[in-house]
């Protein structure tokens, strides 16, 4: 048999990392959660009940981009698993924590698009305080223009 021939090494399958129903099951969450966020700025003002709601809906992404990486871990830890295969789960996690970006743009936008007396009256968030000083930077800024 010639080398032209030769398909050289070949990883073995791993369906519960890299099978067609766990990325195609990825690809459509991330995807779909792209319309709760858009339905939110269809109005040009993003309510605190809309931000709750894509705060649960960003938190069980992240944990099961959370999940998916533990399991990988524990494959490694018992039975191996290839370079390969831990590409395609950093990758499938790294596109689940997209999510989180999304909700960080949208509450930065409902901050900066609050008046002054509604920014004094709005109840705490749960994002910490980097956030909530870039929100206001934005808001400083755009109220400077």
């Amino acid at each position: 048999m010639s080398a032209a021939l030769d398909p050289g090494p070949c990883f073995g399958a791993n369906p519960d990392v890299s099978g067609i129903g766990v990325r195609i099951a990825i690809y459509a969450q991330n995807l779909l959660s792209f319309a709760p966020a858009l339905l939110a700025l269809k109005d040009k003002k993003v309510t605190p009940t809309e931000l709750d709601a894509l705060e649960t809906q960003s938190s069980t992404i992240l944990i099961t981009a959370f999940a998916i990486l533990v399991s990988t871990i524990v494959q490694a830890r018992t039975s191996g698993i290839s370079n390969y295969h831990t590409l395609i789960v950093l990758n499938l996690s790294w596109m689940n924590n997209t999510n989180l970006f999304i909700y960080l743009l949208l509450y930065t936008y409902h901050r900066v698009n609050l008046s002054d007396a509604e920014l004094q009256a709005e109840p705490k968030y749960r994002l910490r305080y980097p956030v909530k000083r870039l929100a206001r930077w934005i808001y400083e800024a755009r109220k400077a223009i």
